[in-house]
């Protein structure tokens, strides 16, 4: 790596359009409460959907966005056909590249949606990918220098079985819920996001002792400096 010097703080990947605002959105918005700078990425426009459109997808996509506080790009994949190919492995590092987020945020390879899988995938391989030398990929305002993002945490969202796999840690999202609601019902295409999310956030809400909570998985180590920071 060229510069140690990050960019955006937070990187959210998701397969379409409403995944990053279904599974993390009240995490999403704590974070720019907090001041953090997020970036969401899709992977796809999401369609083809029975109720959808490219050119309403994307201005619901655009609508969430401006609740949520955040930036937004679309990689333009296929969707339906997401998987860590050569190609879309390029386009997604040079995401990074030209962000250089602190942490990255993907989802649980373990979903049983071939899409959301597949960008799980593409996730870990473009991280590797985004660090490499001596690359056809660039990255404006850093040209042709490699980024290393320092974290990946995995968000967990409708493809996972969420009383069978233990989550590394749980986001309280209890005073952001009203508003994670507001901006799922701007994705007014497609019914499920604007039934109350997935109902997962109660489940893990619980665990923690408050009432929404969002799940992450983490494949490395946490580390703490103050045991009193835990809920």
């Amino acid at each position: 790596m060229s510069s140690p010097e990050a960019g955006i703080d937070i990187l959210a990947i998701g397969a379409h359009p409403d995944d990053v605002e279904i599974a993390i959105g009240g995490t999403v918005i704590k974070m720019v409460r907090r001041g953090r700078k997020v970036l969401i990425c899709d992977a796809s426009n999401g369609e083809p959907t029975p109720l959808g459109d490219p050119e309403t997808r994307l201005r619901e996509a655009a609508a969430a966005a401006a609740v949520l506080g955040v930036e937004r790009e679309v990689l333009d994949l296929r969707n339906r056909y997401i998987q860590d190919d050569l190609e879309s492995r390029r386009r997604l590092a040079e995401v990074i590249r030209r962000h250089r987020p602190k942490v990255l945020l993907a989802p649980y390879p373990g979903s049983d949606h071939p899409d959301h899988h597949g960008v799980s995938r593409l996730c870990e391989a473009a991280r590797f990918y985004a660090k490499l030398h001596k690359s056809n990929m660039y990255g404006q305002p850093w040209p042709g220098q490699p980024w290393w993002t320092p974290k990946l945490y995995y968000y967990f969202d409708l493809g996972v079985p969420y009383e069978q796999v233990r989550p590394s840690f749980i986001v309280d999202i209890t005073a952001e819920w009203p508003e994670k609601l507001r901006t799922l019902a701007c994705y007014r295409s497609q019914p499920g996001p604007t039934q109350q999310s997935w109902r997962g956030e109660e489940y893990y809400g619980k665990l923690i002792r408050t009432q929404y909570g969002e799940a992450f998985y983490s494949k490395e180590a946490l580390g703490l400096d103050d045991l009193f920071h835990l809920l």
